[in-house]
């Protein structure tokens, strides 16, 4: 009895193993073994309007890395009908560029047992241009309209100009405008008419607000570029929306007609809002080789004693400079556009030529032009040392224009600024000056997952006072990971006889980057800085200008790009002993 009841745990045993062997061997549901061969390369022939890095990035399929072979890499395989899908999603991307003749076609090689190559073959055919382009309906209109004549029948171009004409109608006060475009194709010419149907000329009715718990609806109501009676208008909704957003109070802002229907020639407009959190409380750290470990915090109150006002405390420490700043912002200061600011601070900047210590408060508004443009006017003072007879005062007027996708990692866009500041006059103090800078920076998307970055800034101080001179603490100094990199920081410029930074009375600044993410959140960049500073007005000579070149890596993480850059300095600087320079920061370099 015994023996048998060994013997039937040995078979039950051994049932076991069999079924652990199959489950180890046969694919679990779901993951079963692929018939579709690996796709080894893939061609595009027959292109020439379009780059071939354009036409695969519209693809899904791709062929497979040559690196495949690592156990945490999957092989690109060959779908049928996700290449089919591709194939047509071509055909679709020419015609809207106007070949509409367009064929395309793809081929296989059979290149192993589990191993092909792809071809996809374009025809394009003749290019359809619009012959004509007529507008029936509105005002005003046929002009921009007709501009489409002898430009590729492009479905962008056609619908980027028809939006155009709605929205001009609509800033208009025709809230209801409809359009239609018909088209006639003979012979790769194309004429277009434009049909409108402008409707009624409309005002602003009731104005309904909803998703505000804590903001006041009379507040809300303060941050809107029209009122209830105005004609209407598209782009007062847009700038209104811009506006309140801006006011840091509002997590998200969605302005639009209402659903209701109009009440003769008034329509009703619906804001909707979501609030943000009223107080926030941000800390971080981190290291740059400019400044060395930092530390910085800064306590927001959004919607201090209400009324948009936000009150904000921040401090930095690093181990070159300490700043503590206190400042309070009125959003919609006797006009939605209007900003009002003031503030106070005390702060520490420690150079190698120089220690100074400042404490001194500011006042400004800001009158905010286009959702993308701004002017600024601000009256600052304060004393320097902490010593009553080293007091200043200054003025500063400036203009802001930024179209950026992003702040910390643009795409794509400009930046331009210009801004005067006079300092000493108030006063009548022994140093006096004026200072005049201005910058641009501009970016644009290119192939191969890059971006093209450019940047070009200049300034120069005029002396006005007889005695004092400018202090080095107020000059113009360049190098660093933000500046040429070629150099290391403020190193670029006047130096002493003991080698040390003196700074100048001009600078001028010029850089060229190319930004490519390779994979995942890993990037590379490859730049060219160029610049100068000088102890009079000199440094805009193209001959006295100094070069450097370099390359650097980018980690994409959530707070923005981590950098390291290599800089190596090409002009010949006897009072600099490293060719090489080293950076390490957060943020781009521009």
């Amino acid at each position: 009895m015994g023996e048998k009841l060994i013997e039937n745990k040995v078979l039950k045993l051994r049932a076991c193993f069999i079924l652990i062997a199959l489950m180890a061997v046969v694919p679990a549901h779901g993951q079963t073994l692929s018939d579709d061969p690996i796709v080894r390369w893939l061609h595009i022939s027959g292109h020439r309007a379009i780059w071939g890095g354009e036409l695969k990035a519209l693809m899904v399929t791709r062929a497979s890395p040559w690196y495949d072979f690592l156990p945490w890499i999957h092989a690109r395989r060959h779908d049928p009908l996700t290449l089919a899908s591709d194939l047509k999603k071509l055909r679709v991307y020419y015609r809207d560029l106007g070949y509409l003749a367009v064929s395309v076609h793809s081929t296989i090689e059979q290149l192993g047992p589990d191993e092909i190559g792809l071809g996809v073959h374009i025809t394009e055919g003749p290019l359809t241009r619009i012959s004509r382009a007529s507008v029936i309906g509105g005002e005003d209109i046929e002009n921009a309209f007709g501009q489409l004549e002898g430009k590729p029948l492009s479905s962008d171009l056609v619908n980027k100009s028809v939006s155009e004409a709605v929205s001009g109608l609509r800033n208009k006060g025709y809230a209801f405008v409809r359009a239609e475009v018909d088209t006639t194709i003979v012979a790769q010419q194309a004429e277009l008419v434009l049909k409108l149907a402008p409707g009624p000329v409309c005002s602003v009715g009731v104005v309904q607000i909803s998703g505000h718990k804590a903001m006041a609806e009379n507040t809300i109501l303060r941050g809107l570029t029209f009122k209830p009676g105005d004609q209407f208008s598209e782009e007062a909704l847009q700038n209104s929306q811009y506006l309140l957003y801006r006011a840091g109070v509002f997590r998200s802002v969605a302005l639009g007609l209402a659903d209701s229907i109009a009440h003769g020639n008034r329509v009703d407009v619906a804001l909707r809002v979501s609030e943000r959190p009223f107080r926030t409380l941000r800390v971080g750290t981190g290291y740059d080789t400019d400044e060395d470990l930092w530390a910085s915090g800064a306590w927001t109150h959004r919607n201090f004693g209400g009324d948009f006002r936000q009150f904000k405390l921040s401090g930095r420490v690093s181990g070159k400079n300490r700043e503590a700043v206190i400042g309070l912002r009125q959003a919609h200061f006797r006009g939605s556009r209007n900003w009002l600011n003031v503030g106070g601070f005390v702060q520490r900047e420690r150079q190698a030529a120089f220690v100074q210590e400042e404490v001194g408060g500011n006042i400004s508004i800001e009158r905010n032009l286009t959702s993308a443009t701004d002017v600024i006017a601000q009256f600052s003072g304060g004393v320097v040392d902490f010593s009553a007879d080293s007091a200043f005062a200054e003025m500063k007027a400036g203009l802001l224009m930024d179209t950026r996708d992003d702040i910390f990692d643009p795409q794509s866009g400009m930046l331009a600024q210009l801004t005067l500041r006079e300092r000493g006059r108030f006063l009548r103090a022994d140093s006096e000056f004026l200072q005049a800078t201005a910058e641009g920076r501009w970016f644009r998307r290119i192939p191969l997952r890059s971006v093209l970055a450019l940047r070009v800034q200049g300034g120069v101080i005029f002396e006005l006072g007889k005695a004092g001179g400018v202090p080095n603490v107020e000059r113009f100094f360049a190098g660093g990971l933000n500046s040429v990199r070629g150099w290391g920081l403020n190193e670029l410029g006047p130096k002493d006889q003991q080698g040390e930074p003196t700074g100048g009375l001009s600078r001028v600044e010029m850089s060229m980057e190319i930004r490519t993410q390779i994979f995942f959140s890993l990037g590379t960049a490859v730049f060219v800085d160029v610049g100068n500073v000088d102890a009079k007005a000199d440094a805009f000579n193209l001959g006295s200008l100094k070069y450097a070149v370099g390359a650097g890596l980018r980690y994409l993480s959530p707070v923005g790009p981590v950098r390291f850059d290599v800089g190596y300095r090409l002009s010949d600087d006897i009072t600099v002993k490293k060719r090489i320079q080293y950076h390490i920061s957060l943020g781009q370099a521009f």
